[in-house]
């Protein structure tokens, strides 16, 4: 079962699917995990002297009372990370943390699969990449054009919180080739960018010498003296310019953008509910109406879809009792990884510096599923080893629901994928998805406005708007769906409907200047001037000043 388990990780980490699936970098990790743990249908029996048994018992519990709909179950579109995904999780922990005695073979596959990431992620910053576009992760302009490779993550901040992982985990493997590719893994962490993953490399470096005795071989420093000497070659050759860009971006921005206002709010919005939570992966609906104007003014375009903090992000979801379970996880790892140093010395340093290293790293940033299985498999194996072994017993049924789960997954997304591509060539005819129905607004009446049949343009119209309106039931970000609703309306010179979507926005998002502002434009044009001038105030003062068109109609109304 090890290599199941082991296999599982590494192409969860892996597993990119553009043109196969629409949500490509998402979709193919969670079916992974779904059909691996499924397959894996032999579990530990459960016990009470088992730490990480009554963990995931009372984290299954928690996260049941914290799931209030079907987003709570399903997750969001962005991650899914929803109860049935952080169940699986830690259901893989579970089953890992029996086959800890296999635990470097386990960690090779692991690790092989992450050296894999790193090469896919420097050639990406060397631009290399046939797989993904570019521009996805490129940004700026001219001397200030930075690239931050996403590797097979998704998104450069979860790759290199994977790479963080993947430094320590190849600590605990003998021979050279494993250190390399932990040295790899490190390379490949520089030209992300990622204040967050260096910070946490440097605090995993310096417990896993604490848990080796503060011994430090000699090749190890004339290695690490090596390595800081190329990259501070590479950051002053023209490879790094680059790379350079992005120091200055840290020079501007030191506090991490909005991460410090943002957790501020977030923290605010947990206290208001501790004890019960506001629910799994429902963040990007509820966080506005905690959304403070200081964060709304300074980034007054951005739609926050998490508290970027891994026990934020439990506090918020799931109450005191979420962030207690995830506390006594990480409390378990450590204790685990000291109970078991004596008999797994090299294994144990490597699991409690790779440990803490992600603990650090995802202070800024929250779970993934690559990110979520690397961290909690840390835990399990830590676990495994400290611990006597699990007597296994068949548990055939519990396969059945994830299995169940993994279709569901699966048949969504192809759904979405084939509306994609009949709207690509403006095929107004092919069957609605049962999911994506903001998405799939937007798009319709994008293809029908190119379409040159009338009656089939007008038929596109009334069905986008028919999806416009379940939208606003369905979406996961509630606001968005009731200003493309407002737009539609617009269009349709449905004044009084316009103006009902567009003052449910600013119910949804009180703080987001454009509803604001739209409505201002709409009560000027039917001459209800103190309206428009008060909407256009506030529009203006949310604003921050970073959109001249939105002063110039408060300028127009006090003329």
């Amino acid at each position: 079962m090890h290599w199941l388990l082991a296999g599982a990780i590494a192409l969860i980490g892996l597993i990119l699917a553009p043109g196969l699936s629409f949500y490509f970098d998402v979709t193919p990790k969670l079916v992974v995990l779904l059909l691996a743990v499924a397959c894996a249908w032999t579990w530990p029996r459960p016990s009470w002297r088992n730490p990480l048994w009554v963990l995931t018992i009372l984290s299954a519990l928690s996260l049941a009372l914290s799931t209030h709909s079907s987003l709570g179950l399903w997750g969001s579109t962005w991650r899914r990370y929803g109860a049935i995904t952080q169940i699986t999780i830690l259901l893989l922990a579970l089953a890992l943390s029996t086959q800890s005695h296999h635990a470097v073979k386990i960690l090779r596959v692991i690790v092989a699969a992450g050296a894999i990431t790193a090469i896919y992620g420097i050639a990406q910053y060397f631009g290399f990449d046939p797989v993904l576009p570019a521009a996805a992760y490129h940004a700026g302009e001219g001397v200030w054009s930075i690239v931050r490779p996403p590797s097979t993550l998704g998104y450069v901040s979860y790759f290199a919180t994977w790479l963080v992982f993947i430094v320590f985990l190849g600590f605990a493997i003998p021979g050279r080739l494993s250190l390399a590719i932990s040295g790899l893994a490190a390379a490949a962490m520089i030209p992300t960018g990622t204040r967050a993953a260096i910070l946490g490399t440097a605090v995993g470096f310096a417990v896993w010498l604490y848990w080796r005795g503060l011994r430090i071989p000699r090749r190890a420093v004339v290695a690490g003296a090596l390595a800081v000497v190329a990259g501070i070659a590479f950051l002053l050759s023209p490879a790094g310019t680059q790379l350079r860009s992005r120091t200055r971006w840290f020079a501007e921005d030191p506090w991490g953008g909005a991460r410090p206002l943002l957790w501020r709010d977030s923290a605010r919005m947990a206290l208001d509910r501790p004890l019960t939570g506001h629910g799994t992966e429902v963040f990007i609906s509820a966080f506005p109406h905690y959304e403070s104007v200081d964060l709304a003014r300074a980034y007054p375009d951005f739609a926050h879809e998490s508290p970027h903090n891994i026990f934020l992000d439990a506090a918020v979801s799931q109450g005191v009792i979420g962030l207690l379970l995830l506390s006594a996880f990480c409390i378990l790892g450590f204790r685990s990884a000291w109970r078991a140093r004596g008999k797994h010395p090299q294994i144990c340093a490597a699991l409690a510096g790779a440990l803490a290293a992600g603990i650090v790293a995802q202070q800024f940033t929250v779970f993934t599923i690559p990110t979520a299985a690397l961290f909690f498999a840390t835990i399990a194996l830590a676990a495994g080893l400290a611990g006597p072994p699990d007597v296994l017993r068949p548990r055939l049924p519990l396969a059945l629901p994830l299995v169940f789960a993994a279709a569901y997954y699966t048949i969504a997304d192809h759904e979405l994928l084939r509306a994609r591509r009949a709207l690509d060539v403006n095929d107004l005819n092919a069957p609605a998805p049962s999911t994506g129905d903001l998405w799939y607004s937007r798009m319709l009446l994008n293809a029908a406005q190119r379409s040159p049949d009338v009656q089939q343009r007008l038929r596109a119209i009334q069905q986008a708007t028919i999806a416009a309106r379940r939208a606003t039931r369905t979406a996961e970000d509630p606001f968005n769906a009731w200003y493309n609703l407002a737009g539609i309306l617009a269009a349709q010179n449905h004044a009084a409907g316009t103006e009902q979507a567009l003052r449910q926005a600013i119910a949804s998002r009180p703080n987001w200047f454009k509803p604001h502002w739209t409505l201002a434009q709409l009560l000027l044009m039917e001459r209800r001037f103190e309206e428009a001038r008060l909407q256009a105030v506030r529009a203006a003062d949310l604003d921050g000043g970073k959109h001249p068109e939105v002063a110039a109609t408060l300028l127009r109304l006090q003329k």
